[in-house]
């Protein structure tokens, strides 16, 4: 049986954070009761006898801003039509300020097992200035409520936020390290072209923090994490022992996975494909014809190397021959030892046996040497 894992999106939010590129939309309500009818049609159509499904993923958007009731519904189509692994990592993404016990009941009852829950930074100032819709004291009170149905939580934080100093992040990380949540990940800002930020960063009225400040805020964050028990097992992702998420790991080791809704990606049998990202166009072709792709592309041996190598690299654990001649049939050394000895001879790679993966200097260039990987 093929393990495969799935994503669903739910692109609806009550408000747009000044930052977010996500496909998300503000005052769509009225198309949430078509939208999950079309997400229903969809995951029927892919369905097949022979998926094991090892991870879900409830994403957006802001999922917990969708009726519980539609969660529901929409689980219980996966659970119909999916062979879901009694130990599949089930996770929804929620914002604070959304969040109610009746709807973590409903969660937990359907099957989710993990809370991704967005913080972004502990200072009411900054939560205000990025455009937020909650205060950190709605964060400590959802988190409380979280944690009397649920033992895997994630964080997400962001990091060199427009006016953020380097002592509000310490202090983002400490308060919420003393929470203890199983999972953390850290994001530094990404100015996107069409976002308010960006927008504003483009006309010089955006004060931007230097990139110097932004990796001192990196490193020490690697570092008070691992003190706190807290492996570096990503780039950008850190977790207690035993709590690496199951779903992005799929998508680092280039395994299969179906997504679903707009604008969702796909990679699956050899091919990737993205649907239709506004809410209506994707509603209407799948109610319409049952398929919202929008671009396939099939994938040749060449892009699935190359994209098995820089997504692995993302992983500290990096990339191993064995599993590279298990899947391609040739050595991953042979193929890339210029590259390898290249970033070796600057201390951006380093080899254990059979492995290569980034070192700490690696990972703060690491766009550059992924760039050396592509077709």
């Amino acid at each position: 049986m093929r393990e495969i894992g799935i994503y669903i999106h739910i692109p609806f939010c009550k408000k747009k954070c000044y930052y977010c590129d996500f496909n998300s939309y503000v005052g769509y309500e009225h198309l949430m009761e078509e939208y999950v009818k079309a997400l229903i049609e969809e995951i029927k159509y892919y369905s097949e006898e022979d998926l094991k499904i090892v991870s879900a993923y409830i994403g957006g958007g802001t999922p917990n801003f969708l009726p519980p009731s539609y969660i529901e519904m929409v689980l219980s189509e996966i659970h119909r039509h999916y062979n879901v692994l009694g130990d599949a990592e089930i996770t929804i993404e929620v914002n604070p300020g959304l969040l109610t016990e009746d709807k973590l009941k409903i969660y937990k009852v359907n099957g989710i097992n993990r809370i991704s829950i967005g913080l972004q930074a502990f200072q009411n100032r900054l939560l205000e200035y990025i455009g937020r819709i909650h205060t950190v004291e709605d964060f400590l009170e959802n988190y409380a409520l979280i944690r009397k149905y649920f033992d895997n939580v994630n964080v997400d934080l962001i990091y060199a936020l427009p006016t953020q100093t380097f002592e509000e992040w310490q202090e983002t990380l400490i308060k919420v390290v003393e929470l203890k949540p199983e999972h953390i990940s850290t994001y530094s800002l990404i100015l996107e072209e069409n976002t308010p930020f960006g927008i504003l960063y483009r006309k010089g009225k955006l004060p931007v923090i230097d990139e110097e400040e932004e990796l001192k805020m990196y490193h020490w964050g690697i570092e008070f994490l691992k003190s706190k028990g807290y492996c570096h097992y990503e780039i950008s992702n850190f977790a207690l022992p035993g709590y690496q998420c199951k779903h992005n790991i799929l998508y680092w080791e280039l395994k299969e996975y179906l997504g679903f809704g707009a604008g969702a990606h796909s990679y699956f049998k050899g091919r990737r494909w993205n649907n239709f990202e506004r809410v209506e166009e994707y509603i209407g072709a799948i109610l319409g014809k049952g398929d919202a792709r929008e671009k396939v592309i099939e994938l040749s041996a060449e892009d699935e190397i190359s994209e098995f190598m820089f997504m692995g690299l993302r992983m500290r654990k990096g990339v191993c021959e064995e599993e590279f001649r298990k899947r391609f049939g040739i050595s991953m050394f042979e193929r890339y030892e210029e590259i390898f000895i290249k970033y070796e001879k600057m201390g951006l790679i380093e080899r254990d046996k059979d492995c290569v993966r980034l070192t700490e200097k690696g990972i703060d260039v690491s766009n550059v040497i992924f760039e050396d990987f592509l077709p």
